[in-house]
């Protein structure tokens, strides 16, 4: 989906949920139709106010936690990958549940049937001697089979002697039970590409100083010099962010690089039932 209809979705989501909380009945509209002279100046995304009241309302800036979403995308990809690698191995009689530590592996579509022959094969020839709890590296021996496997830099002298400057993308794999057939993707908080700090770039991205002031507080300041009753910030977002992560880092922000953003919720467009309250706690 492109910015407009996130930053849509995300606000009438949040109103949704509002509404039901305070037994309100808000609704929105760009500020820059309420507000016709703001169009190329300085403004915020939202106006939202009841119909019997619109006298009385709310500044709303939408900020999407951009690189979070592309790490939903990259674990979302995968999730559908593993469903369809489950029933390669069903096929095959493989026994037992596999979890794995992918890296960020960005195939186009007709690339990824000989993926999953190559991770099959491989799996058949390892499961048999794993046992529960042990992790091994498959990347090398899914690379001897798919051409397109990603490659990482060398980081030892062992590796650079073994591989020269780059060697194959690992592919750590751990057998989490002998029973069933099924494999499901893990994330692993010490690797380079792991979601929390992939969502700490997303925040940082979002609260970063220009001019000593953060953009949001600038366009919320703008709102209420306009008018507005309360200034709320949604932290735009998809599944597996982090929002103890986000909530701890909110709090950790000089108050004053905030001081026209009364509210702060992070609204995860991928699951109706999650917009959380992040500031003030």
């Amino acid at each position: 989906m492109d910015k407009e209809t996130n930053e849509k979705n995300c606000v009438q989501r949040f109103l949704n949920w509002y509404n039901e909380q305070h037994e309100r009945n808000y609704i929105y509209q760009r500020a820059t139709k309420c507000f016709p002279d703001l169009e190329g100046n300085l403004n915020w995304d939202f106006v939202a106010y009841e119909n019997n009241n619109p006298e009385k309302w709310i500044g709303i800036e939408v900020k999407e936690l951009a690189t979070a979403r592309e790490v939903s995308i990259w674990f979302k990809f995968w999730q559908d990958l593993c469903l369809k690698l489950t029933q390669d191995l069903k096929g095959k009689e493989i026994q037992g549940e596999f979890g794995i530590i992918p890296p960020v592996l960005e195939s186009k579509p007709e690339e990824r049937s000989n993926f999953r022959k190559a991770f099959t094969a491989v799996l058949c020839q390892k499961a048999p001697n794993m046992k529960i709890d042990e992790m091994i590296d498959i990347g090398p021996d899914i690379a001897a089979k798919f051409a397109n496997w990603p490659k990482d830099k060398s980081n030892s002298l062992d590796e650079y002697d073994k591989w020269g400057t780059y060697r194959p993308s690992e592919l750590q794999i751990t057998k989490i039970a002998d029973s069933g057939c099924e494999v499901i993707p893990l994330t692993n908080p010490i690797r380079v590409f792991s979601v929390p700090e992939k969502h700490k770039e997303a925040f940082n991205e979002v609260f970063k100083l220009k001019n000593d002031a953060i953009r949001a507080n600038e366009q919320l300041k703008s709102a209420k010099e306009s008018g507005a009753t309360q200034t709320i910030l949604l932290l735009c977002c998809n599944a597996f962010v982090k929002e103890d992560l986000i909530k701890d880092r909110v709090q950790n922000l000089d108050r004053h690089s905030i001081s026209d953003i009364d509210y702060i919720y992070l609204v995860d467009i991928g699951n109706k039932d999650r917009v959380v309250k992040i500031y003030p706690s």
